[in-house]
């Protein structure tokens, strides 16, 4: 019977140890120790069963293949394990579209830290200027814009309540604009900041 306010949550949306933390708070909302075990049991049971059901975004697939078809590689830049990561694109069928995986299985620091990005843009062999972040979450934001990406934010069902002012460029869905459009409006914007 204890809420949390999205205000608290939206701290820790992507990043790692959320569970940590959500335990950490309900300790100290409830007065007493949670049962962490069995709380991470159901948790697990829950989640596994929502992403089960989740489709891939709008947008997703076609810019996947429009960036397949422009000959750009493609990284995913993950906080999540290798093994979450990989089941879960290859569930969505979307595995084959990535050239490089950079997961927090081979970093020090995880988002908003830009580490993960300065890897994967690394393992890409181009310079963090020419690629583009697509996010979902502020810690995601944070990482990429860190690690000198430009950045486009697209807000999942969570996290479209909070603020990316940060971001160079924010879609309700990636099936707003094209790759294309995308890349136009923020070589635009980067034209007119330099000015």
């Amino acid at each position: 019977d204890l809420d949390m306010p999205l205000e608290v949550w939206k701290e820790w949306v992507g990043g790692i140890q959320t569970w940590q933390l959500a335990c950490d708070y309900l300790d100290e909302q409830l007065g007493k120790p949670v049962d962490r075990e069995g709380l991470h049991r159901r948790h697990r049971e829950m989640y596994t069963a929502l992403i089960a059901e989740l489709d891939v975004m709008p947008g997703v697939k076609q810019l996947l293949e429009d960036a397949r078809r422009t000959g750009l590689r493609v990284a995913l830049a993950s906080s999540a394990s290798a093994a979450w990561a990989v089941e879960h694109i290859k569930r969505c069928g979307l595995l084959d579209y990535f050239d490089v995986l950079q997961t927090r299985d081979d970093a020090a620091k995880v988002k908003p830290d830009p580490e993960i990005y300065r890897k994967a843009v690394e393992k890409l062999g181009v310079k963090p200027e020419e690629t583009i972040a697509f996010e979902d979450s502020l810690v995601g934001t944070m990482a990429a814009k860190a690690a000198g990406l430009p950045c486009v934010a697209v807000p999942n069902r969570v996290t479209r309540l909070f603020s990316f002012e940060h971001a160079d460029l924010q879609l309700a869905s990636l099936a707003d604009m094209s790759l294309e459009e995308i890349i136009r409006t923020l070589e635009q914007s980067r034209a007119a900041a330099q000015g």
